[in-house]
């Protein structure tokens, strides 16, 4: 019990911080509201424009819904902890983790999860006036398990990308400056989620190669299950992937810290 205690008062003190700045939190997501009515109005264009009703596997409704939504929960999933772990990882911040009994990678995941719970509050409000929008200018028909499956999706998506970030910021113990990778990587992991068009737009073979990668279990599969483009059959598949995967980046993100502590050396801290 003492040793769950240093990490539940991790979580508690990461939901405080949280709560201070959640205002912060709800200006980023409307700030990144101009570029969901970019992606509106472009997509509308191309709706009335094509003869076709469903064009990439999507209805103009399913398209308007995964264009405001993957905007949403991309805000929501986003780390933004790597720098934090490689300034440690420079400074010898890392030191004080290693001659005290408490485990880095716990620390980390208490610390972003108790972010997280304030930022989901807010999301989860924001979901419910959405869904009231949709329903009222698509009649659009939202299930209770529907629901269920897309917050355990997004729960999945968020270790997920907690792991991806976790595992490349052990590069910070070969590298210098990391930045630049961090910067690449995540601007990978953005558009290779889903964050800003649905995966199926980039053809048949990308989203069967992107469907065995973990980068699309993060934004695109939640989405998905939230805006009705999925069967029953393919949201079970899906939830299991992202089980896979979590299992899978815990073993590579322990792998790579093990093989940077081996490189580490304090300097300051």
């Amino acid at each position: 019990m003492k040793a769950l205690r240093k990490y539940k008062r991790t979580y508690i003190l990461a939901l405080q911080s949280a709560m201070e700045y959640r205002t912060d939190f709800l200006l980023s997501l409307i700030s990144g509201s101009f570029i969901i009515l970019v992606q509106c109005f472009l997509w509308t264009a191309v709706y009335r424009s094509s003869p076709h009703e469903i064009i990439n596997g999507y209805t103009y409704s399913q398209m308007m819904i995964y264009s405001v939504l993957s905007g949403v929960v991309s805000k929501l999933v986003s780390a933004g902890f790597e720098g934090e772990i490689a300034n440690d990882i420079k400074t010898g911040g890392l030191s004080k983790f290693i001659a005290q009994p408490i485990h880095y990678f716990s620390y980390r995941i208490c610390n972003f999860f108790g972010g997280k719970t304030v930022q989901t509050g807010v999301v989860l409000i924001l979901f419910a006036i959405l869904m009231i929008v949709f329903t009222r200018i698509w009649e659009f028909h939202l299930r209770g398990e529907q629901i269920v499956l897309f917050l355990v999706g997004i729960l999945f998506g968020l270790l997920i990308n907690f792991l991806l970030f976790y595992s490349i910021s052990a590069l910070a113990f070969i590298i210098t400056e990391v930045w630049g990778v961090f910067i690449a990587f995540g601007q990978g992991v953005y558009l290779l989620s889903g964050a800003i068009f649905p995966l199926t737009i980039f053809g048949d073979t990308v989203s069967s190669i992107s469907s065995y990668l973990p980068f699309q279990y993060v934004v695109f599969f939640p989405v998905n299950i939230i805006n009705g483009s999925m069967t029953g059959h393919e949201i079970v598949r899906g939830l299991l992937v992202q089980a896979v995967w979590v299992i899978a980046l815990m073993i590579i993100s322990k792998f790579s810290w093990d093989a940077g502590m081996r490189k580490y050396v304090a300097v300051g801290g």
